[in-house]
């Protein structure tokens, strides 16, 4: 906590550690032995995944340097446990324009309209191919991915939508926010919430607590 700068940083730990948003899954953390945190923000949900099970192996990707960073120096103790990816996800290796929120880092998006807050700068960030990255390190279908978060800032839909079919295979489990913020993004999560009833048997949403525009999805088979 110390480490928290900001309100928003602490707010955001606040969200996770005391109010426990992600308690549906730390069943599921405590049986993990390989996580992916994917657009880990500032750290807190592989800490958060690690304080509950320590022997799990974190793969963790953020795009954002000065995030990516942070976390490098804030988790130096568990280097053992996490391999460190500057990064974005999808289903090729490029590079793509991202908007960098100065005031609240956790918030950057590849929107540049957030409703939280317009405080911007242009970046270009790296994106890998997905199923190139698990295949390389060795995770076949035998050796999976136990659990797979993903909190990426409106961006989910796009992601999911388009991604190699093959990724819902080898995440076991999955769960993510989605943000329904304009009326197109419910055709957007049918689509969606129609393609991954083919991947998992099980699928529960779940309300955040501050938005009743922003959602959790857990998909579990």
């Amino acid at each position: 906590m110390k480490d928290l700068k900001d309100k928003y940083e602490k707010a955001l730990y606040y969200e996770i550690f005391i109010n426990k948003e992600y308690s549906i899954i730390e069943e599921k953390i405590k049986k993990s032995k390989i996580i992916f945190d994917i657009w880990s923000h500032i750290w807190l949900f592989s800490l958060y995944s690690l304080e509950i099970n320590p022997n799990t192996k974190i793969h963790l990707f953020e795009s954002n340097e000065n995030n990516y960073n942070k976390s490098k120096y804030l988790l130096q103790k568990y280097l053992n446990n996490i391999k460190f990816n500057n990064y974005f996800i999808d289903n090729k290796n490029w590079i793509i324009e991202f908007y960098n929120n100065k005031e609240m880092t956790m918030q950057s998006s590849f929107y540049n309209n957030q409703f939280l807050c317009k405080n911007w700068e242009k970046q270009l960030i790296k994106s890998i191919n997905i199923i190139e990255y698990i295949i390389s390190n060795q995770l076949n279908y035998d050796n999976s991915i136990d659990l797979v978060k993903i909190d990426i800032e409106w961006y989910e839909f796009e992601l999911l939508l388009n991604i190699n079919k093959d990724f819902f295979k080898y995440a076991r489990n999955l769960i993510f926010e989605y943000h329904i913020l304009f009326p197109d993004f419910n055709l957007k999560y049918e689509l969606l919430f129609n393609l991954l009833k083919k991947y998992y048997k099980n699928i529960s949403t779940q309300k955040s607590k501050y938005s009743e525009k922003v959602w959790l999805i857990y998909c579990s088979n």
